[in-house]
């Protein structure tokens, strides 16, 4: 489905409520479009393609083009009648005022996951060199780069061969009058002269997501985590997943340069917030190291992402890149450098990298199945010393997209339930009256209507539960009713019952194919280790009975939360580190999904719901 084309307009006023912004529509324009230039929160899961539910308005003054056909097919007639309508299918028609449903304002709240830090011996790429620099003479005029360089080797042999070009514009005042420099050195080069005494050397270490990005402040000298941090990915505004966010890439010339701006000011963002909460400044970073999906990764430094778009899907650069944090974009040390961990392949990218790292998968002696769950999942498979890795196409439900009533990770949230004798049991996050669902409670929903009965084995929703009506198009499991506001009710229809359907099965079908290229069963697996920020939340129990997970033992489950930020914190903190990224990205052997048949064939395999008698071996509501 794409977006609507109007005729052009323009001059109409919106003003968007409950915060009475104010903005003017351009020609051409949807209220969404508009929205966004005037900074009004509303969600966007599919980045205005039509696809998703996540941007309800309602007019509430002023007139708009008659509803689309999407829309009279999405709302009921009672909702259509009160002005409920998408907002990346609705035009201006004159001045309005215009309801933002709570469920489109909401902000995440779980925009940070923490992991269990760890602790490595530091042996950064930066290290501080103290010197004593001889004044020139008449007898000995040497200039001034040379003094330098000559002190700190003799002081430090072989640390020093050459100075960042800032540093060269302001090495002659720095020299002066005293004679005394501590020089921040990187692999031989000055990037800094006389940082702040007694301070940290802090270093950043950012996982840039899709949907959060997180990020921690490190002290290069001594390995400890000053701060952490996480932030919603401002580019979410163009699309919840990859593959719009590629598509808006490629909708018009300056759109890359708009995204990667928003990149940047996630990462300047929470590197200034890191660094105020420690009374220092961005300036001061002396070392940064990126992780990211190969996606979030091209269009921070400004690679091409059209190739990533179409099949076979191939990225533009996949081995370690260093480039000038100046270059990029970001705030820091005169000369500081960014360090990008590499990508392996594909759409498995330098996140992933990050993760292997962060669980010594160069160490490991054990067969594990590693998973990051998201819109793209990756997938390694380890065993016997050898690494295979691949992405599925799991699609957006499991972030809350294209599910019709799903939201981001947010207070009123939805996420798990549980169905009894005596009804229905939600919990929302915060305690807060249900708006949607997210993510973890997409999963625990869909569990719940299977075990009991409401959803049978093939996916198809039965009636004769009390909760269970036939709704616009298909049935439907109404979850929390707002008799008032008929739009702020929360259901799980059938059609996200066959979304969820969908998701898991690709999941399923990537583990299924690397256990096989192996020769190996589930049963074999010593271990499954499920990182991310819905990893860290899904219930256990609800992934095995839908098929999401193989039916294990509770003890060989393992959630880890955010390891890519933990993997970036290694690298930046040890170049060993690095160095062991790198063998990781180029040992992994590389499956391509796309186009196989194979993968077609387990994927029709696994879209069933699993015999029930599976769901025995972890009891319900299982954590590890």
């Amino acid at each position: 489905m794409t977006p609507r084309i109007a005729p052009p307009r323009t001059g109409h006023r919106a003003t968007f409520m409950p915060d009475a912004q104010v903005a003017v529509g351009l020609p051409g324009e949807t209220v969404l479009d508009c929205a966004r230039r005037a900074g009004v929160r509303i969600a966007s899961v599919c980045g205005g393609r039509g696809l998703c539910r996540s941007c309800v308005i309602r007019v509430m003054e002023g007139s708009v083009d008659p509803p689309s056909a999407p829309d009279r097919e999405f709302f009921s007639e009672r909702e259509l009648a009160e002005n409920w309508r998408r907002a990346c299918q609705t035009f201006l028609a004159g001045d309005c005022r215009i309801e933002v449903s709570m469920r489109a304002l909401a902000l995440p709240t779980r925009t940070h996951v923490a992991s269990e830090d760890v602790w490595v011996r530091p042996d950064p790429a930066v290290r501080l060199c103290r010197a004593d620099v001889p004044a020139p003479s008449r007898l000995s005029p040497l200039p001034d780069d040379r003094r330098l360089v000559s002190a700190l080797n003799a002081c430090w042999p072989g640390a020093v061969s050459r100075m960042d070009i800032e540093i060269q514009r302001t090495l002659s005042k720095a020299l002066r009058p005293s004679g005394t420099v501590v020089a921040a050195v990187r692999f031989g080069e000055i990037i800094a002269l006389n940082p702040p005494s007694g301070a940290p050397l802090p270093g950043l270490a950012v996982d840039l997501g899709t949907s959060n990005v997180g990020a921690l402040l490190v002290d290069l000298r001594t390995g400890r985590t000053l701060e952490r941090c996480g932030l919603e990915n401002p580019q979410s505004v163009h699309g919840g997943d990859v593959i719009s966010r590629i598509g808006y890439a490629i909708s018009s010339p300056g759109a890359p340069g708009e995204l990667r701006a928003l990149a940047l000011k996630a990462v300047n963002g929470a590197a200034r917030s890191l660094c105020e909460a420690h009374g220092i400044y961005p300036e001061q970073i002396a070392d940064i190291v990126i992780v990211g999906n190969t996606a979030m990764h091209h269009l921070l430094l400004g690679l091409p992402v059209s190739q990533l778009g179409r099949v076979p899907f191939v990225a533009a650069v996949c081995d370690a890149i260093d480039a000038k944090a100046r270059d990029v974009g970001i705030k820091a040390m005169p000369g500081a450098y960014v360090h990008m961990l590499p990508n392996i392949a594909g759409f498995v990218g330098a996140d992933h990298t990050a993760v292997l790292l962060a669980i010594a998968s160069e160490r490991e002696s054990r067969t594990v199945i590693i998973l990051d769950i998201g819109t793209n999942t990756e997938i390694s498979l380890l065993h016997e010393g050898r690494l295979s890795s691949l992405s599925c196409p799991s699609g957006p439900a499991f972030e809350g997209g294209h599910v019709r009533c799903g939201m981001r990770s947010a207070p009123g949230a939805i996420e798990s339930m549980e169905i009894t004798a005596d009804g229905a049991t939600l919990r929302t996050i915060d305690d807060a009256p249900a708006l949607g669902i997210c993510g973890s409670g997409v999963l625990d929903i869909a569990a719940q209507l299977y075990l009991a009965g409401v959803v049978d084995a093939s996916g198809r929703m039965l009636e004769g539960h009390p909760r269970v009506r036939i709704g616009k198009r298909h049935s439907e499991f109404v979850l929390s009713e707002n008799r008032e506001k008929p739009a702020g009710t929360v259901v799980f229809t059938q059609d996200d019952v066959r979304a969820v359907q969908l998701a898991k099965a690709s999941i399923r079908s990537g583990i299924t194919i690397l256990l096989e290229d192996a020769g190996l069963r589930e049963e074999q697996l010593d271990q499954v280790i499920i990182a991310g920020a819905f990893g860290n939340y899904l219930n256990l129990a609800s992934a095995v009975a839908i098929g999401l997970l193989p039916p294990l033992p509770i003890d060989r489950f393992a959630q880890i939360g955010n390891a890519a930020a933990i993997g970036a914190k290694l690298a930046l903190v040890s170049c060993p580190h690095r160095a062991e990224a790198q063998a990781i990205a180029r040992r992994s052997r590389y499956v391509e999904l796309a186009g196989s048949t194979r993968f077609k064939r387990a994927f029709m395999n696994a879209i069933r719901f699993p015999a029930r008698e599976h769901t025995r071996e972890i009891p319900a509501g299982a954590h590890p």
